[in-house]
């Protein structure tokens, strides 16, 4: 998961206001990361500490003993009123399936009525990925079955084509931007030692593709860095 860990903190900009959700060790690690990187960063969580100096992962990302020297307290319904206001920067999400036209499914595998998979469910999905400005999506794998042409279920919509949202995808081989305009996924970067006829094989649908680049892996400042923030391993588990 370090790859998809340095893909997100990669895909973070400067002086963004970012907001991490439930369940989300990854998106605190790349947040973390992007901030050693020297990026300056304003960090709301669902713990409501705003803008923790230091982080400690646990299995919850909604601990407030996680986050040490906050700057005061920012509630989930005012980070839910900055999103309605355009004014969330970022916000990540991942997804048991993410379709080619960039539909979030965390509710059921298989039909509704009677799913194989019940899946523990949106939270506020569908609202915050409507209202972020941009939107970093992570993938724990690159298979056929959480990438599929089209998701079992809508948990939270892609965009239409007038939508200002940008929403870009990790998972542990590739990086993707979502193209607005043509309604495509095209993807822009390989982790360096994958190989691309293994990362389009692996797809349920094919990407448009410009010229790519590769991802070097995490050097060991950066690893130390995450097995310090994170020393019981929680991101592999």
């Amino acid at each position: 998961m370090d790859n998809v860990i340095n893909c997100m903190s990669r895909a973070i900009d400067n002086e963004s206001l970012v907001y991490v959700g439930l369940s989300s060790a990854l998106p605190l690690l790349a947040v973390a990361l992007a901030k050693a990187r020297g990026l300056r960063l304003k960090l709301l969580s669902v713990s409501e500490i705003y803008d923790a100096e230091d982080i400690s992962i646990t299995p919850s990302s909604g601990d407030p003993f996680a986050f040490h020297g906050g700057k005061g307290i920012l509630t989930s319904l005012e980070a839910f009123d900055l999103a309605r206001k355009g004014l969330l920067d970022i916000m990540f999400f991942s997804a048991a399936q993410v379709d080619a036209q960039a539909n979030l499914n965390i509710s059921v595998i298989g039909s509704w009525e009677k799913p194989r998979v019940r899946l523990p469910g949106g939270a506020a999905a569908a609202y915050l990925y409507v209202h972020s400005r941009k939107l970093i999506l992570w993938l724990n794998e690159h298979s056929k079955r959480s990438l599929p042409a089209k998701v079992d279920f809508i948990t939270a919509p892609g965009p239409s084509i007038d939508e200002k949202r940008r929403i870009v995808l990790c998972t542990p081989k590739a990086y993707m931007e979502y193209d607005q305009s043509i309604s495509e996924w095209v993807l822009k970067s390989l982790i360096r030692g994958t190989d691309l006829n293994d990362v389009l094989s692996n797809m349920g649908f094919a990407p448009h593709m410009d010229s790519l680049t590769y991802m070097d892996p995490l050097n060991e400042e950066e690893l130390s860095l995450l097995n310090r923030i994170d020393p019981n391993n929680v991101r592999y588990k």
